[in-house]
């Protein structure tokens, strides 16, 4: 029989009638026989508790101990707008009281939290947000922001049309600021063969079609993702040919400022949390259901927290 609990046995009152419960070795199905002893036997009572082993289908029916560690969650104001400082510094905040080993990584990063990109602007569309983030996917980020501003050098519209003779000389003064991304539209029409002149890869040129053409089509907008849950975002994103999971978190913690975000994807997130943890990480290992688990305390800002997971990443890597 497989044991798998052990209960102490109260001392029983002196006199007590005993009942011995016995198993026959050669009955594998697991019968009981009980056997009454005729005698009465005298227990000490101030005998030690004995240890004896119940089996799993009794172990189940008895209530045991738990030990429930609460940590307090301090208040939150809702009403503070996604994105803004004063909204950043409330979720440090939390963080740091519902997560104290965090808070002590925290109080030692330098940089303020910013879930900001460099190539990001104020007023930019999803669509370029969208559309950038695909010519970024998989390359360093020098070699992206060069082939972008090729990209924008030619197709792209100049914001001070006095610049247009420096543009004709392929002035290397100009740079990413002095364009306005194609409209979608624009990159509707384009020919792929074409786009590829710039730098951009057979399949990304498509992509980026593909994207121009859902805003392009009206069936994504600004207004329609702002209106949209996390999970409906992700739907609509992960839709588009050349867009996965991964480039949907990043849309959702970088353009649309979403709070509780875990890109349960990215290597660098993965394996800083299981440094954080105490989990062992391997390829399978955590999975995305460990990581959620593992971040409950964190919500709603699990994008703050992953913003501190790429930051613990960084010092893990100058220590090897």
């Amino acid at each position: 029989m497989r044991r798998s609990a052990r209960l102490a046995t109260k001392p029983m009152a002196a006199s007590a009638q005993i009942s011995s419960v016995s198993v026959s070795a050669a009955d594998k199905s697991g019968k009981i026989t009980k056997t009454k002893s005729k005698s009465k036997t005298k227990i000490n009572s101030k005998a030690k508790p004995k240890l004896v082993d119940i089996p799993d289908s009794i172990a189940t029916e008895i209530p045991m101990p738990l030990t429930i560690v609460s940590v307090p969650r301090p208040e939150i104001n809702t009403n503070l707008p996604i994105g803004t400082q004063q909204a950043l510094d409330q979720a440090v905040a939390y963080l740091k009281a519902t997560d104290p080993k965090l808070g002590k990584f925290i109080d030692t990063v330098s940089e303020p939290c910013s879930l900001s990109l460099s190539r990001d602007r104020k007023g930019h569309s999803g669509y370029v947000s969208l559309s950038q983030s695909i010519i970024y996917q998989q390359l360093a980020g020098k070699a992206a922001a060069a082939i972008l501003l090729r990209f924008l050098k030619r197709y792209g519209q100049l914001k001070d049309a006095s610049k247009a003779a420096m543009l004709e000389q392929d002035d290397a003064s100009l740079v990413y600021d002095d364009f306005v991304f194609p409209s979608p539209d624009r990159v509707v029409a384009l020919d792929v063969n074409e786009m590829r002149e710039v730098g951009l890869g057979q399949r990304k040129a498509e992509y980026l079609k593909e994207v121009a053409k859902r805003f392009s089509d009206g069936v994504l907008s600004d207004q329609k993702l702002a209106e949209m849950t996390d999970e409906e975002v992700s739907r609509s994103l992960v839709s588009i040919r050349g867009v996965g999971q991964w480039t949907a978190d990043m849309f959702l913690m970088f353009h649309l400022k979403r709070p509780d975000v875990l890109p349960t994807l990215d290597l660098a997130v993965r394996k800083a949390m299981c440094h954080h943890f105490g989990v062992r990480f391997s390829k399978n290992t955590p999975t995305h259901e460990e990581m959620v688990e593992m971040s409950r305390h964190w919500v709603p800002y699990r994008s703050v927290a992953t913003w501190y997971m790429w930051r613990l990443m960084g010092t893990m890597t100058q220590k090897n």
